[in-house]
């Protein structure tokens, strides 16, 4: 009974948070547009977030298979778009602080192990990960940008992120949506 309370208040505990996700890709003109005049100037305009928020952003392929023992990814604007989805979700593993910057950029101070992953298996993997995960999380993600505030898919947040995520409960009071 004891291991059942802990598991529902550590469930309760990880369901208070609030989640925003972002799938996009790194030559969509769409994503592109939104992440430089949404995301990454409301990103940036935080020292830090509130404890119980969470943004994260997700690299995808289009499809991925194996190929003589390889894993290869395919993306819908062809090899380089792979090539800069992969060093996006690199930058999101290796780099700590501020790893939204950096893929907003697709620059990296630890460019090295950055560059390492990107260029390997590993980054193919990676990749793949996010496109898994995003057909778990987001199973009818046709459209990139997809933005879901709380696992909820919020197609205005595209032209408004700042007034939606403002809304939530653990941004309402902060400095930066006061205005909102």
């Amino acid at each position: 009974m004891l291991a059942i309370i802990s598991i529902a208040s550590l469930a309760a505990l990880t369901t208070a948070e609030d989640l925003v996700e972002v799938w996009g890709i790194a030559k969509c003109p769409d994503t592109t547009k939104f992440v430089r005049r949404q995301l990454l100037p409301f990103y940036n305009s935080f020292d830090t977030f509130p404890d119980d928020f969470k943004l994260e952003f997700h690299a995808v392929p289009a499809h991925g298979k194996t190929v003589n023992g390889t894993y290869i990814n395919h993306c819908l604007h062809g090899a380089a778009e792979c090539a800069l989805n992969k060093l996006q979700m690199c930058s999101k593993k290796y780099i700590e602080q501020d790893s939204l910057v950096t893929i907003g950029c697709i620059q990296g101070k630890k460019k090295y192990k950055v560059r390492e992953c990107a260029e390997s298996q590993e980054g193919e993997h990676l990749l793949n990960d996010e496109n898994a995960y995003r057909y778990h999380a987001a199973p009818n993600s046709a459209w990139i940008p997809w933005i879901q505030i709380n696992g909820v898919r919020v197609q205005d947040a595209e032209k408004n992120l700042w007034k939606r995520v403002c809304e939530l409960e653990s941004m309402a009071q902060t400095e930066q949506c006061k205005n909102f």
